[in-house]
């Protein structure tokens, strides 16, 4: 599927409101794991697909640096409203910028794919609380590519994934990630450890055509 599909895909579900997959609370994995991503103070983050997530203002009040990657920028506009938070705007050559007027929180307005890694520079920690579950199957070994690129020297690598068994009804978005997929895609230079995880209630996925979901919790450290 090409850039242009993919972004009219959300930028239609976000003007239909079909977007339950925001939550209004902090997410269960960072309530249950920050300290596993977060083990030091001033860390520099990167949270990409980043929609409107409450957690970004959470790592910013929480005295962190950062740097979310949306497409759809009537979530980035909603987010900075939402939040109360006083933002200004630039456009570099290859994104526009909404950011915090201390600096501290970006957001960039922009594909995924075409960001410019070198003026990202690298990140402490990545928090990937719904981009893996959502990007299409043939995207994937791109993804993991860019993502490693981004991680600094001693990285914390915190994500949540989706389980289930795919029918001919429902196939995602949230798409279905094997723990094993997980390890193909960063097990070389990845240590992957499951934190826990939960079982949705069977009136949550009822809408998927589904019977059971579990979401899981995996660290990704360096591999030593």
């Amino acid at each position: 599927m090409s850039v242009e599909n993919r972004l009219d895909t959300w930028n239609d579900r976000w003007n239909r409101g079909a977007t339950g997959w925001q939550l209004s609370d902090l997410n269960f994995a960072l309530e249950n794991h920050a300290s596993k991503l977060l083990p030091k103070p001033g860390r520099r983050i990167l949270v990409p697909l980043c929609g409107k997530t409450v957690d970004l203002e959470w790592f910013y009040r929480e005295g962190h640096t950062v740097v979310g990657i949306e497409g759809v920028e009537q979530a980035i506009v909603e987010f900075f409203t939402e939040s109360n938070l006083p933002y200004i705007t630039e456009q570099t050559t290859w994104a526009k910028v909404y950011k915090t007027e201390d600096d501290r929180l970006k957001i960039y307005c922009c594909d995924l794919f075409k960001m410019d890694l070198k003026s990202l520079g690298k990140f402490d920690a990545i928090w990937d609380r719904g981009s893996l579950v959502a990007i299409y199957e043939e995207d994937r070994e791109r993804y993991a590519e860019l993502m490693r690129d981004l991680l600094a020297a001693d990285f914390r690598y915190l994500m949540t994934i989706t389980q289930y068994t795919p029918n001919e009804l429902f196939s995602g978005p949230p798409r279905n990630i094997p723990t094993e997929l997980v390890e193909k895609l960063f097990g070389d230079m990845c240590k992957l450890e499951v934190l826990g995880g939960r079982t949705k209630d069977e009136e949550e996925v009822a809408h998927w055509n589904l019977k059971s979901v579990a979401e899981l919790v995996v660290l990704l450290t360096p591999r030593t």
